[in-house]
């Protein structure tokens, strides 16, 4: 998928008009605006099924596997802390003004 496709596929799930203009007509009510919308890329192997590749079956996972990245961890579970700790002061100040 590329970026405006990316793109495409965010304004459709936020609802908005999504897609490129190709044509506006005002004399036809039923065709007012044209729109084209990013293909379907997704590719049929002889008996018309979808090609199933590497990356969509089962998933990958890498044979050499590193394990767990620590940093990665670590980094997280600091995130959530402070998440943690701002909705706590944030709640606190709110419940000391009524």
């Amino acid at each position: 998928i590329s970026g405006a496709g990316l793109k495409q596929l965010i304004s459709m799930g936020l609802g908005t008009i999504s897609g490129d203009i190709t044509e506006i007509n005002l004399k036809d009510p039923k065709r007012t605006v044209v729109m084209e919308l990013e293909s379907n890329n997704f590719e049929l192997n002889e008996d018309g099924q979808l090609k199933q590749g590497k990356y969509r079956d089962e998933g990958f996972v890498d044979s050499e596997g590193g394990g767990v990245n620590t940093a990665a961890v670590i980094g997280a579970l600091v995130l959530a802390g402070g998440a943690g700790f701002f909705v706590y002061k944030t709640l606190g100040a709110l419940s000391d003004m009524s």
